[in-house]
């Protein structure tokens, strides 16, 4: 039986790539994407390819939301083996203009978000004594950086987080990991800079802090959801320099 995996964040810039790939891997892939519609176009094109989807929406933030999220994994699928958190919102504040609620907002996404997504998929995967988590952390929250210290805080809890859960649930043989991608073309990267300071980004030595490239992801997706990584948990792959 082919193995099912939910990414959320799954209709985003570097989730759909991710999507895409597992799903030629021939893989069951659940869209899960606040943005519903996108969720559901994205799993649509990957059927039209062939290939088994679903496209649901799910508010991570939200317990009730995250465990219907599991539970239509479940009902198409009879099962779920992989759970990869790419939901996340960034801002750029500067801390002395932050307010409670930007920092609230990026908080309850990336790093509540992850807990609960987390501890639904444990609790899914617990039964058949397997599976594995990926979450999705940022050299950010290893290095901080100015005008993102909700984001680089909400990364770094990722990274911990991650490391606790992962000895939690190694009785259980379900693994956890992080991948720390580092600045990648997408529409969130790009927002709140201009186009000169993003070609300026882009022009940068990758190793020094330039462009993650989407395939770089995705191969290390494909890696860590392979038998070859089946030894791996609680460890941090950190890409990119933030």
């Amino acid at each position: 039986m082919a193995e099912v995996v939910i990414v959320t964040g799954g209709a985003g810039g570097l989730g759909s790539s991710v999507c895409s790939a597992l799903a030629e891997d021939g893989l069951k892939v659940v869209v899960a994407d606040y943005n519903g519609e996108g969720a559901q176009a994205l799993a649509a094109k990957l059927k039209s390819e062939g290939r088994e989807a679903l496209g649901v929406g799910v508010d991570v933030g939200d317990k009730q939301s995250v465990e219907a999220m599991i539970q239509s994994a479940v009902d198409s699928y009879g099962q779920l083996d992989y759970q990869i958190n790419f939901a996340g919102l960034m801002g750029r504040f500067s801390i002395a203009d932050m307010t409670e609620e930007e920092w609230d907002r990026v908080i309850r996404v990336n790093l509540r978000g992850v807990f609960l997504c987390s501890q639904a998929a444990a609790t899914a995967m617990r039964p058949r004594k397997q599976g594995r988590i990926l979450n999705v952390a940022s050299g950010r929250g290893v290095a901080g950086a100015p005008y993102s210290a909700h984001y680089s805080a909400s990364k770094a809890g990722v990274i911990a987080f991650t490391k606790s859960m992962a000895v939690e649930v190694a009785s259980d043989n379900i693994l956890v990991n992080n991948i720390c991608p580092g600045r990648t073309e997408t529409p969130m990267a790009r927002a709140g800079y201009t186009e000169e300071q993003w070609q300026a980004i882009k022009a940068v030595d990758p190793l020094q802090g330039g462009l993650t490239q989407k395939d770089e992801i995705t191969g290390l997706v494909r890696y860590l959801v392979s038998d070859a990584a089946r030894f791996i948990t609680g460890q941090t792959f950190l890409l990119r320099t933030p």
